[in-house]
């Protein structure tokens, strides 16, 4: 796996002999060929012969830097106790000869440390967190595919989540919140009763908060494990059945608090079903 090997910048197809076969490319030509497979695919090439197993080995481990593996190390000295289960599966890893196979490989080029320039994370079942409308204190349980404290909202008539980050630097930023959709799952909204996402910033003369309403039809959508886009996204993750909210990027200009809050407030019915783990700021520029 410490192969070195040089790494072209493009390749031109048109370059190429018609009869050429795959496996008669230069070595080179068959790593830059690796880089336009999603990754998901790479297992299924490496089952075919063993020099294509030895060149998705020689990818992984150019995938997998030093630089990659650094950031992963500088993201778990601040998130250690607010891992997903994926993350929780590498976080042993704080070097690269700490990898332990492909498996490690895999995991890490799936959860992208390099694309967490700076994260920070925070439990909803921390004080710093605000949950107006929940039942009672007994609602903050511990859930065992986890290890740590969520809150749940079994049933209440009307939710707010808040929480704001202070002393945010220049950037651009990303919020999220991580949530699960239990079984219980009751959200009897009417068409026109928006559950609302805001996230505030600060913000220059002539912008305006980042406020966007989901309706029903996105909750239903969220409870049976479809895909959703728009302002107001949802992440999959590899496994269990948490997923990311994802709010718009804002561009904070000068330093100061960014905040996030979460309202269903219009509709009066009771409503319920959904746990909150933790909510994330993220610098993505």
């Amino acid at each position: 796996m410490g192969v070195k090997h040089s790494a072209p910048t493009h390749l031109n197809l048109l370059d190429l002999p018609h009869d050429v076969l795959l496996l008669d490319l230069p070595h080179d030509v068959l790593l830059l060929l690796c880089n336009y497979l999603p990754l998901q695919d790479l297992p299924n090439l490496s089952r075919s012969c063993t020099h294509l197993n030895l060149l998705v080995g020689h990818h992984l481990d150019h995938l997998t830097s030093v630089k990659m593996i650094s950031s992963w190390a500088r993201f778990l000295s601040t998130n250690t106790g607010l891992l997903t289960q994926m993350e929780s599966l590498v976080d042993h890893v704080r070097m690269k000869e700490d990898l332990m196979g492909r498996k490690d490989m895999y995991r890490l080029l799936h959860i992208r440390p390099d694309k967490m320039e700076e994260v920070r994370r925070v439990s909803c079942a921390e004080e710093s967190v605000t949950f107006i409308g929940r039942n009672s204190p007994d609602k903050v349980e511990v859930r065992d595919e986890l290890g740590r404290k969520v809150v749940r909202v079994d049933r209440v008539r009307w939710l707010q989540v808040e929480h704001r980050w202070s002393e945010v630097k220049l950037g651009r930023y990303r919020v999220s919140v991580r949530i699960r959709v239990e079984d219980n799952f009751t959200w009897p909204h009417t068409e026109h009763q928006p559950t609302v996402w805001t996230v505030g910033f600060p913000v220059e003369e002539g912008e305006e908060d980042i406020v966007v309403g989901v309706d029903r039809a996105w909750w239903r959508h969220l409870r049976k494990g479809m895909t959703l886009g728009g302002r107001v996204s949802v992440e999959k993750e590899g496994l269990g059945k948490w997923v990311r909210v994802v709010l718009p990027e804002v561009n904070v200009k000068r330093v100061g608090v960014v905040q996030v809050k979460v309202r269903d407030t219009v509709c009066n019915w009771w409503k319920g079903g959904l746990s909150f783990d933790f909510l994330e700021l993220r610098r993505v520029g």
